[in-house]
This record gives structure tokens, C-alpha cells and sequence, in this order.
């Protein structure tokens, strides 16, 4: 552990620059839309220790970027919140992962191009690194920004050690790298899609989110959290099912990077899963409402609201 630090998140996964144009009428496609263009650090496992360094948590990166001006860059607006960045490595001759989107007015996702080659590139050397942080680690949060062998070690050695791990599918296409290696995971958060592909079973009502979530528990993971959007979160563990309603505003992209940060918050605040997610919903509120440091007594009463409306 680095001198005088105290016990730590360990996340593990990618950052990279979030590129964004969203339309300012309805989005035509095959021809120029007006709109407004941003530009964003991202990546999951990064926006996760970035949440996490503004609630005032200590947290250790550990993720690849590219030996140019982006990956300097992250690794200086990542290291604001507080985040330990030494484990952001640049690697020569690589570019920093970079994914565009298009989104129209609504915010609704048109079109998506993920660039991370710059993920395959962990070597054997940079795994034990991160691997020797394990020891002294409240926990370990994964993306699925990895290369799957990555993902294997880093699993088996948090195992071991007796670890809590919560991991993330990022995407329906990655959610496949998980598939065979979440027996003992304390904690998945998925979405409706990603949750089908790692249950491999087709979901047509959210009665079959709950199946689906059970599946997944019998399988060997403690608790399931499902962010189904408009019909809220369907949470699961080995008591069985419940549900707390949507939000207000939409956890989805960024927001739900922050809605898993604010669970790891409350891994040791709160007991139950419906109180953790409660904390994950609030956090994502006040995410896209500020940047910067949060206000944790504001926090604690959103997340006090959230949990009062758990259906039963």
C-alpha cells in the first residue's frame, strides 16, 4: 500500500476521451445535422475512481492510454478528483482510446464507434502491477475494457485473496468476455441487454429480468443489480427479488458510471442492496447536476428519498 494511504478501491479498466455530438433537432440520417460537439474524459472503470475521488474515497486506477497529448491529459484531469493515477500507463506507439458518439436532442444514442486498441496492449508486467495492489484493497471494480485473460487474473487473484469484486459488462458485445467467469463475483451491474447475453436467456417481460437476475445468482454471483430504464431497477440476491422505481432522470452512459460508484460508496455505509443501489441513484442525479466535490450530507438525503420509494 503507498505510504500513508488508507484501504482503497482498486478499478481496473479503460479510460479513455469521450467525443459527443448531439443534435439540436431530430437527427436525419446520411446528411449534416446541426448540433453541438463535447468532448469528455470517459471510459467506465475511469468515470467509477473519478466519482468515487470526489466523494472523498481513496481509489487506485489502473488502466492503459496512449504516449500522447490525450493520455497526458486524462491522466491530469483524472488525478483532480483525487484519484491515484500511477497505474494509468502510456504506452509508446499506442493512441488513446477514443469513443464517438451521436446521440439527437433527446439524448437518445443514433450511432457509436468505440477506438481501444490501445486496451489489448497489457503485458504481463503491467498485470502484476496492478496485481500487487490487490492485497491491501477494500475491493476490485472491472470493466469489461480488457483483454479477457486480464480480466481472468485480476479475477482469480481478488478470489483469493477473499476480495469483494463488482464488475460491469460495459457493452452487449463485451458482457460476452464475462460469460463462465462470475462464480464468486459479490456484485454485477447490468443492463437489460447485457444481463440476456451473460444469462443466455431471452428476455421478453421484466418478469424475465427477474429470472434472468436469479439465474445469474444461482450461478454463483451474490447480488444482481439490473438498471431496466422507465421500469427501474430490479435488484436480486440469494433472498430473492425487488425492485426500486426509475428515476427522474435517466441512468444511462456517465450516470450509470457514477450509479456504480455510488454502490462501492456504500459497500460499507449500508447493508442492504436496495440501500446501495439507493446511494447508486442518488450519486447518479447529483453527477449530472455538478463537477467536482460532493456534497455528502446532500448525497445521504437524496439517497434516503430513493429508498423510501422501494416497492415491495
Amino acid at each position: 500500500m503507498l505510504e500513508g494511504m488508507s484501504e482503497y478501491w482498486l478499478c481496473v479498466g479503460g479510460a479513455n476521451v469521450d467525443v459527443q455530438g448531439v443534435t439540436i433537432a431530430r437527427l436525419l440520417p446520411g446528411t449534416s445535422n446541426p448540433g453541438h460537439v463535447q468532448q469528455a474524459a470517459g471510459g467506465v472503470a475511469r468515470n467509477v475512481a473519478e466519482n468515487l475521488g470526489w466523494l472523498g474515497q481513496e481509489v487506485q486506477l489502473f488502466s492503459l492510454v496512449g504516449e500522447d497529448a490525450d493520455g497526458e491529459w486524462l491522466r491530469h484531469i483524472t488525478a483532480k478528483s483525487g484519484v491515484a493515477t500511477h497505474g494509468m500507463f502510456l504506452i509508446p506507439g499506442k493512441s488513446t482510446g477514443r469513443y464517438l458518439a451521436i446521440r439527437d436532442l433527446d439524448g437518445d444514442l443514433y450511432a457509436a464507434v468505440a477506438d481501444m486498441d490501445v486496451n489489448e496492449a497489457w503485458t504481463d508486467a503491467l498485470v502484476q502491477s496492478g496485481l500487487q495492489r490487490l492485497p491491501q484493497a477494500a475491493g476490485l471494480f472491472m470493466d469489461a475494457n480488457l483483454p479477457q485473460m486480464v480480466m481472468q487474473t485480476f479475477l482469480q487473484e481478488a478470489k483469493r485473496l477473499g476480495k469483494k469484486v463488482i464488475v460491469d459488462p460495459v457493452s452487449v458485445k463485451k458482457a460476452e468476455k464475462w460469460r463462465g467467469m462470475l462464480n464468486g463475483v459479490h456484485l454485477l451491474i447490468s443492463s437489460i441487454d447485457e444481463i440476456e447475453q451473460l444469462s443466455g436467456q431471452s428476455l421478453y417481460s421484466f418478469y424475465d429480468v427477474e429470472r434472468c437476475a436469479r439465474k445469474l445468482v444461482d450461478d454463483g454471483i451474490s447480488n444482481v443489480m439490473v438498471i431496466c430504464g422507465d421500469a427501474g431497477l430490479c435488484l436480486c440476491d440469494q433472498n430473492g427479488s425487488s425492485w426500486l422505481p426509475a428515476p427522474s432522470n435517466p441512468i444511462r452512459e456517465a450516470a450509470g458510471d457514477a450509479f456504480a460508484a455510488g454502490v462501492i460508496y456504500a459497500q460499507n455505509k449500508a447493508a442492504s442492496l436496495a440501500e446501495q443501489a439507493a446511494y447508486g441513484i442518488a450519486l447518479a442525479e447529483l453527477s449530472t447536476q455538478q463537477t467536482g466535490m460532493y456534497d455528502i450530507d446532500h448525497l445521504v438525503n437524496r439517497k434516503d428519498f430513493f429508498a423510501s420509494t422501494q416497492k415491495q
